[in-house]
This record gives C-alpha cells, sequence and structure tokens, in this order.
C-alpha cells in the first residue's frame, strides 16, 4: 500500500466513524544513541532518548522490519536519537530503498559530510536546525560550540549538494522561549534557498513550554510562517496546524498515521508518547497483526485533547482530517 492510497482508505474509515488507522508513513528509531544533550529531547515523559538504551535489531533482523512495514506502506521516516550512531545506517537505507520505501532521513547532520553516501539514498535529508549562529546553536544543544559549527557548515554543504544529487531538503524547528529569533532567521533561509521547513513547539513532556503559552514574541513568529505559507515558501504542514500551534487548541489525533517504532522493532501503541511497546513486529510477522496486539493490550485509541500539539502529531492528523487543504500540501508529504 502507498501514500495516497493508505489517505484515501483512511478518509473512509472517518466517514464510518473508525479510526484513521493506514500510516502515511512509518517512524523508525534505529538508535536511542546520541552524543548531543539538547534541551527539548524528550520522549514524551521528559526523558531524553538517550537515557532509554533500547537495544537495536542487527541490520539482518532490520532488513526483515522494513520487508514487514513495506507491506503497508511506502514511507520511511529514519529517526533516532542521532540515527548516523549507527554505523551501518548506508545498509539499513539501501535495504529500504530496494524495497521501494520514499525514505526521509531526520538528523542534525554533524559528521553527515564524512558519509555522503547517505545524501544518495534518501528521498528527502530533514536537518534539525533551530538557529543561524553558532552560539544560539551550542545554546540548544547543551554547549558544544565545535559541534554546532559543524552543524551549520552541513547545513551549507547540504545546501549545495541538494541541487546536484537532487533529494528534498527540510528545516525542522523547534520554537523554544529563547530561540524565537533565531527560529524566524531559519524560516527566512529557507524561504530564500527555497528548501522546505516546519516548526514544532516546545513540548515538555506532552505539555506546550509554559513560557510559550500567552507568548507576544510566540505567536508573531506563528503569524510570520502563516504569512511565509501564504507567499508560497515551502511550509509544510496545512495552515490549520500553524493557527492551531499558535493557540494551543484542542484538537483529535489519529497517532496510527504515522507509527513509530523502537529500536528493537517493538512498536509504540498507539503512540511513542504512550511509553507502551509491548507488541514485537518481527514476532507478529506483520505490521497489522502488531497493531491489534497493541490494542488488545492498551485498548482504542483515546482523545487525548490538549496536548501534542506538534508537527508528527497535529499536523499529520489535521492533514488526514482536512482533503480539501490536504490537496496542496500531497506533493510535499510524498516527498
Amino acid at each position: 500500500m502507498g501514500f495516497v492510497a493508505n489517505y484515501l482508505l483512511n478518509l473512509g474509515a472517518a466517514a464510518l466513524g473508525r479510526e484513521p488507522s493506514r500510516p502515511l508513513l512509518f517512524s523508525y528509531y534505529v538508535t536511542h544513541r546520541c552524543p548531543w544533550n539538547c534541551i527539548y529531547c524528550s520522549d514524551g515523559r521528559g526523558r531524553p532518548f538517550r537515557e532509554d538504551r533500547a537495544a537495536e535489531l542487527s541490520l539482518e533482523d532490520a532488513g526483515r522490519l522494513l520487508a514487514i512495514l513495506r507491506r503497508s506502506g511506502d514511507t520511511l521516516d529514519i529517526t533516532g536519537g542521532e540515527p548516523l550512531a549507527r554505523e551501518d545506517l548506508e545498509a539499513v537505507l539501501e535495504r529500504a530503498r530496494a524495497l521501494g520505501f520514499r525514505t526521509v532521513l531526520n538528523t542534525r547532520g554533524i559528521g553527515l559530510r564524512r558519509r555522503p553516501a547517505l545524501l544518495g539514498l534518501v528521498d528527502a535529508l530533514v536537518l534539525s536546525v533551530d538557529a543561524l549562529d553558532a552560539p544560539a546553536v551550542a545554546a540548544l544543544m547543551g554547549g558544544d560550540e565545535a559541534a554546532a559549527g559543524e552543524l551549520l557548515e552541513t547545513l551549507a554543504w547540504a545546501v549545495a549538494e541538494r541541487r546536484r544529487l537532487g533529494f528534498r531538503l527540510v528545516l525542522s524547528v523547534v520554537a523554544t522561549p529563547d530561540n524565537l529569533d533565531g527560529a524566524r532567521r531559519v524560516l527566512g533561509f529557507a524561504a530564500e534557498h527555497r528548501l522546505g521547513f516546519h516548526l514544532s513547539p516546545q513540548i515538555l513532556g506532552i505539555a506546550p513550554h509554559p513560557e510559550l503559552r500567552d507568548n507576544a514574541r510566540y505567536r508573531a513568529l506563528l503569524e510570520e510562517v502563516l504569512a511565509a505559507k501564504r507567499r508560497g515558501t515551502n511550509v509544510m504542514g496545512v495552515a490549520g496546524y500553524y493557527r492551531g500551534a499558535r493557540d494551543f487548541v484542542r484538537y483529535r489525533c489519529h497517532p496510527l498515521l504515522m507509527p513509530t517504532i523502537r529500536p528493537d522493532g517493538r512498536l509504540y501503541y498507539p503512540c511513542l508518547e504512550s511509553g507502551r511497546a509491548e507488541a514485537g513486529i518481527l514476532e507478529a510477522g506483520d505490521y497489522r497483526a502488531a497493531l491489534e496486539a497493541g490494542r488488545r493490550s492498551a485498548g482504542p485509541v483515546p482523545d487525548c485533547g490538549d496536548r501534542c500539539q506538534i508537527f508528527c502529531h497535529m499536523a499529520l492528523s489535521l492533514l488526514q482530517r482536512r482533503p480539501l487543504a490536504a490537496l496542496g500540501e500531497m506533493s510535499s508529504w510524498r516527498n
């Protein structure tokens, strides 16, 4: 099954009052290892991913996992932790591409220039870039100015390489109370270089950072993002997402649109933030079977209400719920 087919099947399910459960993309955390100490890193319970020392699948088992997932979807987001911490990441992506996945790599990008073959294995490279000056980046990463400088060098290199290789380059920003000006400059950089862009507010556990609520500067930033989208800048996500993230509105989340898989191959159900990952996809032998195992254990997807107003949940849920608005977004999401 592919992105468009699953989207349409989800529309049918929603029309019948059922939970949309066909995956638009899979998010595979290939590792929880990470050398950085980013201030906003959280697994939904306030714990940085690197503190969860989850076992990682071998290359062979990762290939088996991907073959199972490919029967249910065609888009794969590789993330972490820091996915570059896996020495065999190239081989993982090669297997994904051989299976016919569209591949997305989410990374800080530090060390990527020493592994240039990765760029030929991805359809989209998502770089986590929250500011454009090294001291500001270092503050967000825990104080490592050398790493921050390398991140910005990687950004310049990736801009040049995407013109040569043709992959999609997307800048991903987390808006914290202290980097709102930096986020604004990243938006301008993305517009200038015709890059993709998306933004999420900082979440503490599952709730927005309290200093972003009723914050006039944060609201002004989101208004600028909306204005850039109206001008045709490649801001990913329906406009309703940025309005919702601006106002921190309640919404109906559909987490099964982006199933999240631990490094050990277990499926988080219904989402990463639940902390529940009892169902092993390899053991089940089928994604839908693992999904049903999770449902039997934890029950139906709850209506969580006022929480997780972030891109991976809210933007995707609204994309599914607003098909007319989604028509203009499909090329971005498919890429």
